[in-house]
């Protein structure tokens, strides 16, 4: 159902198949979507699109040059992860594990790779956003079948602002993205909100970023806020006891 809110805000939910071709429609054409996974709003666009790293960068309002995520499944992580770099317990996750955190690893530069990632380390991140709903599920594979593998993703807020995870506050967060519109090219690219009904969203907040970087530990980082700490401790609780890993937890609680 699509639900017009101005001339350059759409919001509508992901119910049926056409409502997944508009979504992926939008995407393909440049528009940067606001889609719920399930515990956050989040900017999503098309990883081949031109100018990427300076749209976020305004949407967001930052400079530090921080990587964004990716949307993409386990599978697709193992052809572009740096096998030798990466620590070896990331090669025990499987597909559901992966959509539920974010994980961290560093990339093979040796690759042509078609997404932004951090160049100063050579790490990327990702959500496997395909395992949370079979709609979202939906929208990827027809992504993938266009010729978009990988989708750029980034909490839906300015940076240092609580992430949106209502779709009131997205319509709102919208409306104001287009405010910016001539600034940054926007006025035949807007921006599109996206809500999935999702009742077995595990928590609320940040997604728990686990790093693979370090061969010898699996650091565990973003912990938003006290109550978050103790949902998202819960829920790796929950998850680690289904893998042996084999380096130790660092809990980076900053």
């Amino acid at each position: 159902m699509i639900e017009k809110v101005s001339a350059y805000i759409d919001v509508f939910t992901l119910r049926e198949k056409s409502d997944v071709m508009y979504a992926a429609d939008a995407i393909m054409n440049g528009k940067i979507t606001l889609l719920n996974l399930g515990s956050v709003f989040t900017f999503v666009i098309n990883s081949l699109q031109d100018g990427l790293m300076d749209r976020f960068n305004l949407l967001k309002e930052r400079q530090d040059g921080q990587i964004l995520s990716l949307a993409c499944t386990y599978e697709q992580a193992k052809r572009f992860v740096d096998k030798e770099r990466v620590n070896q317990d990331f090669f025990l996750l499987s597909e559901e594990f992966t959509g539920r955190v974010i994980v961290r690893i560093p990339v093979d530069r040796s690759l042509s790779l078609p997404f932004p990632y951090n160049t100063q380390d050579g790490t990327s991140q990702f959500l496997n956003i395909s395992v949370t709903h079979p709609m979202r599920k939906a929208l990827t594979e027809e992504l993938t079948a266009r010729g978009c593998e990988y989708l750029s993703i980034t909490s839906a807020n300015v940076h240092g602002a609580p992430t949106v995870e209502d779709l009131d506050s997205a319509k709102r967060l919208a409306g104001l993205v287009n405010l910016k519109a001539p600034f940054f090219g926007m006025d035949a690219m807007s921006t599109v909100v996206t809500d999935i009904p999702d009742d077995n969203a595990a928590h609320k907040g940040s997604y728990v970023i686990l790093s693979f970087c370090n061969p010898d530990a699996i650091e565990v980082r973003r912990f938003a806020n006290k109550e978050d700490r103790e949902v998202s401790e819960k829920l790796l609780s929950g998850l680690f006891g289904k893998i042996d890993f084999k380096t130790p937890l660092i809990y980076n609680l900053d």
